[in-house]
């Protein structure tokens, strides 16, 4: 497992109201992805530094809902243990969520207590996800704007690369942000290059920002935990030929295209290294599932995880003679700050906010240079390649 940490962010009120929001509905997912991550890390540390001034919403079914101080702790700690291997106390998957937050919902969302939504509190939200998604939520929670407003923003993919997105994304985007920036707002980044799209589009949409900061989330590693390993991965790593990881969910912007056309151009060699594609399946992407499913030319040198714990994927990683992460966009790119925290070296796209986190062995290369990836793939797989590969892509 790894822990992702995350500098204070800058509150200056003596309260927060922490949108709790998709830690909830994530509650009983066995690892969380790097925005639930990032997520968690922020709301551990607001309980930690405000103690019972860290109040807590949960919009979503119910309504608007202020959720019980407890009640709050108790999501955080149990995906503190459940993600990060705290010790801490597990909540019951078999515990019917609506029983337990009920007698802790303020019915009448818009009057919630004058003690929360005034100027000493600051409003938290971390998750693009949460009251931001309710139409008029947040003109229902604080009428006259007195809250400050502090987000944390990921990426600005929907608006920026709405073309590897779902048809919806993009209005449901541009949605949260008119839904939360209809005030100033404090922006918190997660890289340098999200928080200069964040900044170019606010001027032009007119939005307010009281101020733009920058935190990058840094990861640090344990031991593997001594868990059950899958078959399947104890047969990677327990083989001496070379393999490369790419990690991610399947979707059009992470080009897993690109390498699966490489590892077909590799077919005729004697020696091919494997590739483990590590991620769920996501949306959009027939041409990568057919080659997949279809092409009997890769079968046999492409695994595909789409389920493996942390310690399934640290063992996986570790192993790998790189990590391969050829991404069109990126808010940050988590798999690369894992890749680094292990050591393992790296072959990425030559894109902006990889020059900001990758550390300095790594190989940039445009995510649509098929010969290119193909001579470093080979080269770190011990073969000579540059007369060989001439003509092939």
């Amino acid at each position: 497992m790894y822990r992702l940490s995350m500098t204070p962010l800058t509150i200056e009120t003596p309260s927060v109201l922490f949108d709790l929001s998709r830690l909830v509905r994530s509650r009983h997912k066995p690892f969380g992805t790097g925005v639930d991550r990032i997520d968690l890390a922020i709301g551990l540390d607001l309980v930690a530094r405000f103690g019972t001034n860290c109040h807590f919403l949960h919009a979503g079914i119910h309504g608007i809902c202020r959720l019980d101080h407890s009640l709050g702790r108790a999501v955080l700690s149990h995906l503190d243990a459940a993600w990060n291997g705290s010790p801490g106390e597990r909540l019951e998957k078999s515990t019917d969520w609506r029983l337990s937050v009920m007698p802790f919902v303020d019915r009448m969302s818009h009057r919630l207590p004058r003690s929360i939504i005034n100027r000493q509190t600051t409003y938290v939200v971390a998750s693009h996800s949460g009251l931001g998604k309710v139409k008029g939520g947040m003109k229902r929670l604080d009428p006259k704007a007195e809250m400050k407003r502090v987000v944390y923003i990921h990426d600005l993919i929907p608006i920026d690369f709405p073309e590897y997105q779902r048809p919806q994304t993009y209005k449901q985007f541009t949605a949260y942000l008119d839904e939360l920036f209809d005030a100033p707002v404090q922006v918190v980044a997660n890289s340098k290059d999200t928080a200069l799209r964040m900044q170019a589009y606010a001027a032009a949409q007119g939005m307010r920002l009281s101020g733009t900061e920058v935190i990058i989330p840094t990861l640090t590693f344990g031991a593997a935990a001594s868990a059950p390993v899958a078959p399947a991965v104890r047969a990677i790593i327990e083989d001496p030929n070379p393999y490369f990881v790419t990690l991610g969910t399947i979707e059009p912007r992470k080009n897993h295209l690109l390498l699966l056309e490489i590892w077909r151009m590799m077919a005729d060699r004697q020696q091919i290294p494997r590739l483990c594609i590590i991620g769920k399946r996501g949306w959009e992407n027939e041409n990568v599932i057919d080659m997949l499913e279809r092409s009997p030319v890769i079968r046999e040198h492409v695994l595909e995880f789409g389920g493996l714990g942390d310690h399934e994927v640290q063992l996986l990683l570790k192993g790998a003679r790189a990590l391969l992460f050829p991404s069109f966009a990126e808010g940050l790119g988590i798999p690369l700050l894992e890749a680094g925290a292990l050591g393992v070296p790296a072959i990425v796209s030559d894109i902006p906010v990889f020059h900001e986190i990758a550390p300095s062995d790594t190989v940039f290369l445009n995510p649509i240079d098929g010969l290119g990836w193909m001579r470093e793939i080979l080269a770190r797989s011990g073969e000579g390649t540059t007369n060989e590969t001439e003509g092939q892509a």
